[in-house]
């Protein structure tokens, strides 16, 4: 709730400029999963309202009638962790961080939630027949203390991630449409196609399907409570 005014002006709106046609997918679950078990970061949050957060939509579209806004509101997962797990290829590939079910679960779950945003896109473009230049991922509830650049400024070739506050730079990205697949789709085909590759951690499945560079994109933190 805190972020996505603070979103819209840092990003968005310096991304792009005001003639852009701008399309806003807010893909959000109203629940929180609880804490990972994993040490310094077993964060656990209330729940979210669906009324509140649906009168916050209806303030953007308002505030900005620009912009299309569509959203799905979830109150939680929308597959099973034996469905997920069920996709897993070879298990005995996932190690480490990844040896857990509980932790590979997690992972499964994100990834499978940008397939289910990718499915969107593709669903999107075909009903206004037309294909988006850029999609912009970006995790609902960081906090820009610095705002963007120009789209221009970035690199129209391969996939931008943000230079985040800590080791990781999953958080938001620059995704040219020629990307569109390698970032949305094939990390849930790694899963269920891989039969070699070792992977620890999520972030080690995010970044092998892609082609990226890590840069500013804006300065911005994680709000946890």
């Amino acid at each position: 709730m805190d972020c996505i005014d603070n979103i819209s002006t840092n990003m968005f709106f310096k991304l792009f400029t005001e003639d852009v046609n701008i399309y806003i997918y807010l893909y959000l679950k109203l629940t929180d999963p609880g804490p990972k078990g994993q040490k310094n970061w077993d964060f656990e949050y209330k729940d979210n309202d669906y009324n509140t957060i649906l009168n916050k939509i209806y303030n953007i579209k308002s505030k900005h009638p620009k912009l299309k806004v569509d959203y799905k509101l979830l109150n939680g997962d929308e597959i099973s962790p034996g469905e997920l797990i069920s996709q897993v290829k070879n298990r005995s590939l996932y190690k480490g961080f990844y040896s857990e079910d509980t932790k590979l679960i997690r992972g499964l779950n994100c990834h499978y939630n940008l397939e289910k945003c990718g499915n969107y896109i593709l669903e999107k473009e075909k009903s206004i027949q037309c294909k988006f230049d850029y999609i912009i991922y970006v995790r609902p509830d960081l906090f820009f203390t610095d705002c963007c650049n120009h789209i221009d400024t970035y690199n129209t070739s391969i996939v931008t991630l943000g230079a985040g506050p800590n080791v990781y730079n999953d958080h938001l990205a620059i995704v040219p449409r020629e990307h569109l697949h390698a970032f949305f789709f094939d990390r849930m085909n790694v899963y269920r196609n891989n039969t070699c590759k070792i992977f620890t951690e999520a972030e080690g499945v995010y970044y092998d399907t892609i082609t990226y560079e890590v840069k500013p994109i804006g300065k911005y933190f994680i709000k946890r409570f």
